[in-house]
């Protein structure tokens, strides 16, 4: 009987014990500066004392300043990334820790006997020096669209875009997403079909990055950027896509168009089908691609729905290299929507860099009008008749030249006289080029003392046929990208006079095959509206890319090892691809 008692006051001493160093070790958190910076009350004086802060020790988290290069993996993230996974951390950290009681064992904090560090590795918002953490971290960031965030300042009461910030105090923001804004005294507006941030109180402020955006006469410029986004997706929330539904949602009477492909974009499609609902007479054109099948599903979804269509199957069987290659719509025959981007989760939302154009004209519209119903009459390619009509001129401010391949053979009668008459500066936005003369030309200019800059993709990088490497050798500058999307525009710029945009790689194919479409627009304000663009893509492009191509599928490619996508048409995608899990 003894020796159960004794056993019992045993067991119980024990107890008591463990529970009183359970509740010693436990403290309040009053404050978090940082992810591993952390307040408490160490003496239980209920008060904070700013003299006594707790470094926790096995916290390794992303730092907006942060030197990366001993880790391949994280060392490609740009400036805005590491902020926001900062700004993300902090939240976590807030969260979870502030006015919370943690128990403190060796510089390590347990939450509910829950290990701090573990629960933010869970949350993949840290790592360690395993690469799978790294890798998970990666591409937990790929799933959040950045442009959907802002930070606010808890002391002025401001906002800011991720972008507008540099060398911040940390513990004074905090991060919050544009379905937040009205909470904070903001809200989402639109004025000329430009999506920005405005304020509520006297001083509005405009966070629309001045880029994305130029207007001038009736002509509105759109430029998607490469460098923003790193995973395609089927929301419609970039300024180009948002216009382009509005467009088809206003349309009154017809919607004509052309498109190489669709895929993924379910909010531009529906609008199609409640226009057709409510009357506006819908005809489409697409090309003919049994592949594409996978590629652009939702073109043959389409068809099964707007049964005015036509594709080029007919010559293709002959001409299998020929493509419809166009991306155009033509509202109400006063409007006409082109560019370079596809009706795609990637070229729609700014994964891939692209420029659209809206013009507001109807001479514009008649002479695509003209083009679309030479195809829609079963007239493509090589088949269709060249059109006396192709100046439109904007109250004597603006001249646009409108062109289609193959019949005006753009290269070898407008291009290359343009670069050969250049006096300054020539810039190329490229996905494909290829072409010998356009070579020749560019090399003649560049021995005459133009300067000329090129950004070309990293597919076309590493394709036999491109003719950047000689370019090189010849003394031209040329950037290769690196980033998961594509430097999808195909435009060049001259002397603050000429921008050339459209739907047309500099490819042989391009000229005197496919159908394609090029405006030539001879403007000074809209030339070096383009000029800026280029620049701010150049800029962000590594030099050490001018000399050698990352590949497009790899480590060297920001994002490209976990946006879901065959970067590099191999078959393979993300970590099946070589270039994703061999160090660099």
């Amino acid at each position: 009987m003894k020796k159960n008692l004794l056993l019992c006051i045993f067991i119980i001493a024990i107890i008591l014990s463990f529970c009183h160093r359970q509740l010693y070790n436990k403290h309040k958190v009053y404050k978090v500066k940082s992810p591993d910076t952390i307040y408490v009350d160490y003496n239980r004086n209920y008060i904070l004392d700013e003299n006594q802060p707790l470094l926790i020790n096995d916290v390794y988290f992303i730092k907006s300043n942060s030197d990366l290069n001993q880790y391949p993996i994280l060392k490609r993230l740009t400036n805005i990334e590491k902020l926001f996974l900062e700004l993300k951390t902090l939240d976590f950290a807030k969260k979870n820790l502030e006015n919370k009681f943690v128990v403190i064992q060796n510089n390590k904090i347990y939450i509910n006997n829950k290990k701090y560090s573990q629960m933010l590795l869970d949350a993949n918002l840290v790592f360690d020096k395993n690469e799978e953490t790294q890798k998970s971290l990666v591409k937990s960031l790929n799933k959040f669209n950045l442009n959907e965030y802002f930070i606010y300042n808890i002391k002025t009461k401001k906002i800011k875009s991720l972008e507008q910030v540099n060398n911040v105090i940390i513990d004074d923001y905090k991060l919050i997403h544009v379905s937040q804004l009205e909470k904070f005294g903001y809200k989402k507006i639109f004025i000329n079909n430009i999506g920005i941030i405005s304020s509520n109180n006297k001083k509005n402020r405009n966070l629309k990055n001045k880029l994305s955006y130029h207007k001038q006469n009736n002509i509105e410029i759109f430029f998607q950027d490469l460098n923003t986004i790193y995973k395609p997706s089927s929301n419609c929330t970039s300024l180009a896509c948002l216009t382009l539904k509005r467009k088809i949602d206003n349309a009154k009477y017809s919607i004509d168009f052309a498109i190489y492909g669709m895929n993924n974009q379910p909010e531009i499609f529906n609008s199609l089908l409640n226009a057709q609902k409510r009357g506006v007479k819908i005809r489409w054109i697409s090309d003919f691609d049994k592949k594409a099948s996978i590629t652009y599903p939702d073109i043959y979804k389409l068809k099964r729905y707007i049964k005015n269509f036509r594709t080029d199957e007919e010559y293709e069987k002959n001409n299998s290299s020929a493509i419809m290659h166009n991306k155009f719509f033509i509202f109400d025959k006063d409007k006409v929507w082109t560019g370079s981007s596809n009706l795609t989760s990637t070229d729609m939302t700014g994964f891939n860099a692209n420029y659209s154009i809206l013009v507001k004209s109807k001479e514009a519209a008649d002479i695509f009008t003209r083009e679309f119903n030479q195809m829609y009459n079963g007239q493509f390619h090589t088949k269709k008749i060249r059109s006396n009509k192709q100046h439109v001129s904007f109250n004597n401010d603006i001249m646009m030249k409108i062109l289609f391949s193959p019949q005006d053979n753009i290269i070898e009668n407008e291009i290359i006289p343009i670069i050969l008459n250049a006096k300054k500066y020539i810039y190329i936005p490229i996905f494909f080029i290829t072409h010998q003369n356009i070579k020749n030309a560019l090399i003649k200019a560049h021995n005459n003392g133009v300067e000329i800059k090129i950004i070309n993709d990293a597919t076309n990088a590493h394709s036999k046929y491109s003719i950047h490497k000689d370019l090189r050798k010849a003394g031209i500058k040329v950037k290769t990208e690196n980033y998961a999307g594509k430097m999808h525009m195909k435009a060049m710029f001259i002397d603050d006079k000429i921008s050339i945009i459209g739907s047309m790689n500099l490819t042989k194919s391009a000229n005197i095959k496919n159908d394609e479409n090029v405006l030539i627009i001879y403007n000074e304000k809209i030339t070096q509206y383009f000029k800026e663009t280029f620049l701010y893509l150049w800029n962000k492009i590594p030099n050490k890319y001018e000399y050698f191509d990352p590949r497009a599928e790899s480590f060297e490619s920001i994002g490209s090892c976990y946006d879901g996508i065959d970067n590099n048409f191999d078959n393979k995608i993300d970590e099946q691809d070589v270039g994703c899990f061999q160090k660099i």
